[in-house]
């Protein structure tokens, strides 16, 4: 590979790339000032934070992927009831969001937005996502 080739992101997870493009754009915190509101410097502080950190870009990931999926079920049960079928898994993901199972929660609201995606192919009057 060339030295300065761009290379394609890489997904951890099974969501829709658009969806979280505003997400790895933010502005995160760093340190302690995220749980402290303190700054702590050196290498200690940065093994002791990215935990946290990475955490709580899931936490975020989970939050707009659950709230996206939950407005969309919303608008669109009424219109065509077939995709209440959904919404236990929106339940689990929920569950599991509350249980701080972050990583859990964005396989599961991933598979759901799966089966919105193929539901959009084969009815093409739903909603956009």
């Amino acid at each position: 590979m060339r030295s300065g080739a761009e290379t394609a992101p890489v997904s951890f997870y099974p969501t829709d790339a658009a969806m979280l493009a505003p997400m790895m754009t933010a502005p995160m915190m760093t340190g302690q000032t995220m749980m402290t509101g303190q700054t702590m410097n050196g290498p200690a502080a940065s093994a002791r934070t990215a935990p946290a950190v990475a955490t709580e870009a899931m936490r975020q990931q989970s939050a707009a992927l659950l709230q996206r999926c939950y407005r969309w079920l919303e608008a669109t049960v009424t219109v065509v009831p077939q995709v209440a079928g959904l919404v236990p898994a929106l339940v689990t993901a929920v569950a599991q969001y509350e249980a701080q199972q972050y990583d859990a929660c964005l396989a599961q609201t991933g598979a759901v937005i799966t089966a919105i995606r193929q539901l959009q192919w084969s009815v093409p009057t739903l909603p956009p996502l």
